[in-house]
Parts: structure tokens; sequence; C-alpha cells
């Protein structure tokens, strides 16, 4: 399989657990899902997601970032840095009131990625 495919599949995934997610009014529904998926991925398919959550890290979506964010930072994604970097400078001059704590976020994320 390769990314492109792979791209859509980890987004239609996305979409029928987040809508599973809003039909049982439990948002961490559709990210316990997300976890169980990434966790029965072979080398890969990780090599895959890991790019494909580092996509989804610079989504204009909050909830796609904040999936993509909570993946990478529980499985410790080293190659999503770049990315997060993006993100970082492009939340600075975010003006939408979430946007500090965001920043925050992914500083901290940042932080503890590139730390040794």
């Amino acid at each position: 399989m390769n990314l492109d495919e792979f791209r859509i599949e980890m987004a239609e995934y996305r979409l029928a657990v987040d809508a599973e997610a809003m039909s049982l009014k439990d948002p961490y529904v559709a990210l316990d899902r997300l976890h169980s998926l990434y966790r029965r991925f072979d080398d890969q398919e990780r090599e895959l997601a890991d790019q494909v959550l580092a996509e989804w890290a610079l989504s204009q979506d909050e909830k796609t970032r904040f999936d993509a964010l909570a993946l990478i930072d529980d499985f410790e994604i080293i190659t999503a840095v770049p990315a997060l970097h993006k993100l970082a400078a492009r939340l600075e001059s975010d003006h939408a009131p979430g946007a500090p704590f965001e920043l925050q976020k992914v500083n901290r994320l940042l932080s503890d990625l590139c730390s040794p």
C-alpha cells in the first residue's frame, strides 16, 4: 500500500470512529480506537501512519490536530518534530482563543520529543 492509499484509509477510519464517538456522546472513544489501530500496525504501516499523523498535526481542523497530537505524544513519534515546529510557528500568530493553550501543548510535546 502506498502513502496516498494509507492516508485515505486512516482518514476514513478516523471519520468513522469520530462518528461513533459522537453517537455515544463520548469523545474519547475515537481516540481510544485510534490508539488501538496504531498498536496493530506493523513497522511499515507505522512509518506510513507517522507521516499521516504529522500531516494531521498541521490540519486546520482542531479535532484532527487533537487526535494527531495525542498519538504523537503517546507513541513518541519523533518524525513529527518538523511538523510540530511548523504548527508552533502557526499558533504563535493565531488569534483564536485556544491557540495559546494549544501552543503550550505543542511546545511541551516538542520538549519531550527532543530531550535525550
